[in-house]
């Protein structure tokens, strides 16, 4: 159990098949922020990850969601890419942002990233957005260069941008591991 920044406990435990559609509709709350800025308004029309995106975290890499009293409240998303982990999703319900639950869960997928071996963590995010490529400076993550020895970051970024995503400046981020995160 951990507390959020409001001194409110909440729980994390791995996400299961019927925890899909809560999560999901956490990912659509959590967009709603993105009508604040300008740039990002059209992440309000992105479609939410998929069931087969969940189950290929739940099987190859790690589902955890965060939940208050029972209730999921945040998610993450983490899936081997390139010999790495990626971040593919990370959501937290608007009204719980801001309380720790992000960056608790995204800890978490360190730790167990860092026990399964992996030294690296990378994600996407948008650059000029304060709660993301900032955030995730705050925590340790810088932006790189996504070279061509990267065939699956750079198949999800193509992807990305295929969805229109890049409509606002985009960028990667990586972290290096440490093997004793826990």
């Amino acid at each position: 159990m951990r507390k959020s920044d409001d001194s409110t406990v909440f729980k994390m435990r791995a996400a299961e098949t019927g925890d899909v559609a809560a999560l999901q509709m956490i990912e659509h709350d959590a967009a709603r922020r993105y009508d604040s800025h300008d740039g990002t308004r059209f992440c309000l029309a992105l479609p939410n990850r998929t069931d087969d995106e969940h189950r290929h975290a739940r099987e190859h890499g790690l589902a955890l969601l965060s939940e208050i009293a029972g209730v999921p409240t945040g998610f993450v998303l983490v899936v081997p890419m390139d010999g790495r982990t990626h971040i593919l999703e990370l959501a937290v319900a608007l009204a719980q942002q801001g309380r720790g639950h992000g960056r608790a869960l995204i800890a978490a997928a360190e730790a167990w990233a860092a026990r399964h071996g992996f030294r690296e963590m990378t994600l996407t995010t948008f650059r000029d957005v304060g709660w993301n490529a900032p955030f995730y400076a705050r925590l340790g993550y810088d932006i790189f260069d996504v070279t061509p020895g990267r065939p699956e970051l750079s198949a999800l970024i193509a992807d990305e941008i295929e969805a229109g995503v890049h409509r606002a400046p985009r960028v990667a981020m990586r972290k290096i591991l440490s093997p004793y995160m826990d």
